[in-house]
């Protein structure tokens, strides 16, 4: 029996009613002229109609767990609109660019998604050329997560990294740029959970992973095997005449020995991207006119405080860049009230003998007790990047309303990836399309 949310895509755009999903599984046809929004569930996709206001939910237990009132809105048609604005916070050799998915938000209360791009720009002298970092996942010995997440916090803005498994020379992650490190890494910790289910071949997946590489640009070569030195003759011929960087590191502590002397080894084949820059660089929100806290975050620290809620990101290197999405919670409050979330960088400045520096701006939203409207304001982009990292079981609570995540968000991801598309088309705007194209790339190597 097909899942409910795979028939999303094709539910979305047929007919001018915009029929959707029941829970029971039916199809349900909207009444001529009816004006609401989409909303995705963990048993599917709902319409909702302007009309039906949802209540509040008011929380008289302290470790109650949070949940939102309705599912993940979307446009009854399924196609975004808008795309996000930044406001960036800068000084110099530090900037933190935040784009979030509304700025009109539910009366009711919710969740918002923050796009994060933090980027330390170098100075000459102070970071690497860019280079491409080429993958390949042999085995799924123990420790080949924490050495594929070693390698990728070695890279910078300048940088891509491709990813294949070499069980039947599959792509894992196509070549991308290394800001996207929390992207990639859910993508291979959503591989490594699945068994391989076809033979070893470590020379045409070496070979692969190279081919997909810029023969102009500096390229490495790294091979994370279960099987050690064992793999390195078999791995090193898909080389061929290519003259690169190629190391092969043991994923097994039982062969390989202590886990930080196998990190060194990648380390010394993957040099830092720069010099450090910035120490203990945290983000904390708070906002008016009631605390927002953070829920999760894509990758980094997330913490709860009195006043709100923290992403800690630990310490930048010059020439470093990532991207990272947040959720924050949306406090219920009056209609056409103003809901500002206020974000505030702390860092050391290591340029400045570690001196103790902020930076602060605020998001501005207002209260709308519209969900029609408030669908038509969300910003595809952010939404399109988000639900691709939430197809690898991250952020994914998200799209559910806080529940229990379904069995495959694939096809909410490709449809938002879809609709950015459409919608960079329509705007003329090339990063989108960009955006688009990645997030495309990415969900076309899942199972």
């Amino acid at each position: 029996m097909r899942s409910a949310l795979a028939l999303i895509p094709v539910v979305l755009a047929c007919a001018c009613a915009h029929p959707v999903v029941a829970r029971d599984g039916t199809l349900v046809f909207q009444e001529p002229g009816a004006h609401g929004a989409a909303i995705v569930t963990a048993n599917g996709v709902e319409y909702h109609d302007t009309a039906d206001v949802p209540e509040r939910i008011v929380k008289r237990d302290p470790y109650e767990p949070w949940r939102a009132p309705v599912g993940f809105i979307v446009p009854a048609d399924g196609r975004f609109t808008k795309t996000s604005s930044p406001t960036v916070l800068a000084t110099t050799g530090l900037a933190v660019s935040l784009r979030p998915s509304d700025t009109r938000v539910p009366s009711w209360g919710g969740e918002m998604l923050v796009r994060i791009d933090v980027t330390a720009p170098a100075a000459e002298g102070t970071a690497r050329w860019g280079e491409d970092i080429a993958i390949v996942i042999d085995g799924r010995g123990p420790d080949t997560k924490a050495l594929v997440e070693t390698a990728l916090e070695q890279l910078g803005e300048r940088d891509r990294v491709v990813v294949y498994d070499a069980a039947g020379a599959r792509l894992v992650v196509p070549l991308m740029p290394a800001s996207h490190r929390s992207l990639v890494m859910a993508a291979v910790e959503h591989h490594l959970k699945e068994k391989p289910k076809v033979l070893r071949a470590r020379t045409a997946a070496v070979q692969a992973a190279l081919g997909a590489t810029t023969k102009a640009t500096y390229r490495r070569v790294l091979v994370l095997s279960e099987a050690g030195e064992g793999a390195r003759e078999e791995a090193k011929q898909g080389l061929g005449e290519a003259l690169v960087p190629f190391d092969v590191v043991d994923t097994t502590p039982a062969t390989g020995g202590e886990l930080e002397l196998r990190q060194n080894v990648v380390r010394e084949l993957v040099p830092p991207a720069g010099k450090p820059a910035f120490h203990d660089v945290v983000l904390s929100f708070d906002a008016t006119p009631s605390p927002s806290r953070v829920l999760e975050a894509s990758g980094g620290e997330a913490r709860w405080i009195p006043e709100g809620g923290q992403l800690a990101l630990g310490d930048v290197r010059s020439g470093d860049a990532r991207a990272e999405v947040v959720r924050v919670t949306v406090p219920a409050w009056q209609p056409g009230d103003a809901y500002l979330l206020h974000v505030t960088a702390h860092f050391a400045d290591l340029a400045r003998d570690g001196e103790a520096r902020s930076m602060t701006a605020d998001l501005r939203c207002v209260y709308d007790a519209d969900i029609e409207r408030l669908a038509q304001s969300r910003h595809g982009d952010v939404i399109a990047y988000a639900s691709a990292l939430a197809t690898l079981a991250r952020l994914d609570a998200a799209f559910t309303g806080g529940a229990g995540a379904p069995k495959d968000l694939r096809p909410v991801a490709a449809m938002h990836a879809r609709s950015l598309a459409l919608l960079a088309h329509d705007m003329h705007d090339a990063a989108a399309a960009d955006q688009a194209a990645l997030l495309e790339a990415l969900l076309a190597t899942m199972n």
